[in-house]
């Protein structure tokens, strides 16, 4: 179990604390919302969805949360602008807790980011992501909003070592707080399997050994794309879930503090996959320190034993 020398930040993200030592705090889970494909979904351009099945959804999340004591974000995407502000507007009446918001489209960002400072919903936001295809109109914007909250993409193309990623990661943090951003989380970027999967794993360790800041991946787009899984007799949904939670359990065993694990309908596998490793965790790290005479805070997980 990894043990790190350097200090850990711990960050407050609309009530969620993510960050520290391997162990001191529960790994959290963002799940997806509204995009393309998930069978909620009516209308992208509109924003229209099965509000019942979305409840739904919300409803298993937050049993799971009670459950295992691993905290909870929605990652909500919006194709539009106008889709973004329906999604965000439902989203801040029917749940509670902290949202990611992200877009393939520049001007739904920005739609977010105007909604969020409108409604003064600042402190519930976080902004996905601070990279390095982010045009000048929408960082002002964003430096204007009174957002503080972002992910930081420590990803470019030309970044296929790890002192290249962590170089962009310097980059994109030095932007990020160019914009005000007071609390990041450090994305190195999760490639699909066969085009770079695996390095973002080894700058997870880096990231905590070298800078001590809070980090997310986003495990479920290596098997995205995997050409194994799409064979005849494995292209079924058990085998891509069983892609997926383990992919991220090797993410939270690698020192993750917070985990984008695609859409809401794996909610009760990843939960309770990424519970039973929390166990592991916990057992090892408690043994660790009690070696090294270190006295730290722990997370106990329930274990229904």
């Amino acid at each position: 179990m990894f043990i790190f020398k350097k200090e850990q930040q711990t960050y407050d993200f609309g009530g969620v604390k993510i960050g520290g030592h391997p162990g001191q705090n529960p790994t959290v889970l963002i799940g997806g919302l509204f995009f393309k494909g998930q069978p909620i979904v009516k209308d992208t351009k509109e924003g229209t969805f099965d509000k019942s099945l979305a409840l739904d959804w919300i409803d298993i999340a937050m049993d799971m949360v009670e459950k295992t004591g691993h905290p909870f974000i929605i990652q909500a995407f919006g194709r539009t602008p106008a889709a973004m502000e329906n999604h965000l507007a439902w989203l801040s009446e029917n749940f509670s807790g902290p949202i990611m918001f992200e877009s393939t489209n520049a001007d739904a960002r920005v739609r977010a980011i105007e909604y969020s400072h409108e409604t003064g919903l600042q402190e519930r936001m976080i902004y996905n992501s601070i990279n390095l295809s982010m045009k000048d109109d929408e960082k002002q914007v964003l430096k204007d909003s009174g957002l503080n909250m972002a992910v930081v993409l420590g990803w470019s193309p030309r970044a296929t070592s790890l002192q290249d990623r962590m170089k962009t990661v310097g980059d994109m943090l030095e932007t990020a707080r160019d914009l005000a951003m007071e609390k990041v989380l450090i994305d190195p970027a999760t490639m699909p399997v066969g085009a770079g999967y695996g390095l973002e794993l080894r700058t997870m360790i880096a990231i905590k050994s070298e800078l001590g800041l809070p980090t997310c991946l986003a495990p479920h787009n290596a098997p995205s794309a995997w050409r194994f899984i799409k064979q005849p007799g494995l292209d079924d949904e058990s085998t891509h879930m069983a892609t997926v939670v383990a992919s991220t359990v090797a993410a939270q065993l690698f020192a993750t503090d917070s985990i984008m694990y695609g859409s809401m309908i794996r909610t009760k596998e990843v939960f309770a996959a990424v519970a039973l490793i929390s166990n592991a965790i916990a057992a090892a790290v408690a043994e660790a320190i009690n070696v090294l005479g270190i006295e730290r805070p722990l997370f106990i997980p329930p274990t229904f034993e």
